[in-house]
């Protein structure tokens, strides 16, 4: 089919119009699939951080992990994931911002005793608290605390 410009306004918008519409539904599907590729990382780590709660182990590998892309904790939650007496198992949620250059920083859950001692070497080597919380478990009274400490 030839498109006559000058007056056939009809042809030749009808054609260019739906190769723009499959070309852009093209575009717009592969940006979606490489949004989503890309930023798949991120949605797990704000996830994590939002809606799940993680064991120290798996908060480890969060952390180390969004350090690598120069995020760090702005704020921890934590609560016991058991109650059981002699049973040191803690639960944290983070949020992130981005971590300003050559800032160090540490955190910590546990009770508190064990945090202050933490708090003192954090002290020691230049770090100040920047957040914490405590968390009381109103059926067994055992309390547990969390911190970040930067600096």
């Amino acid at each position: 089919m030839r498109i006559n410009q000058a007056s056939s306004k009809r042809t030749g918008t009808k054609w260019a119009g739906r190769r723009r519409v499959v070309r852009a539904g093209a575009t717009i599907g592969a940006l979606l699939l490489l949004g989503g590729c890309m930023t798949s990382g991120r949605d797990i780590y704000r996830t994590s951080s939002i809606n799940q709660w993680l064991t120290t182990e798996n908060a480890d590998a969060v952390v180390h992990a969004m350090a690598a892309k120069g995020m760090m904790p702005a704020t921890i939650d934590c609560r016991f994931a058991d109650t059981t007496p002699g049973q040191l198992a803690y639960l944290s949620k983070f949020t992130w911002k981005r971590a300003p250059t050559n800032t160090r920083y540490h955190w910590e859950i546990g009770d508190p005793t064990y945090l202050a001692s933490k708090e003192v070497k954090a002290n020691r080597i230049g770090l100040r608290q920047v957040f914490a919380k405590g968390v009381r478990d109103p059926a067994t009274g055992q309390k547990v605390g969390c911190s970040i400490w930067a600096g």
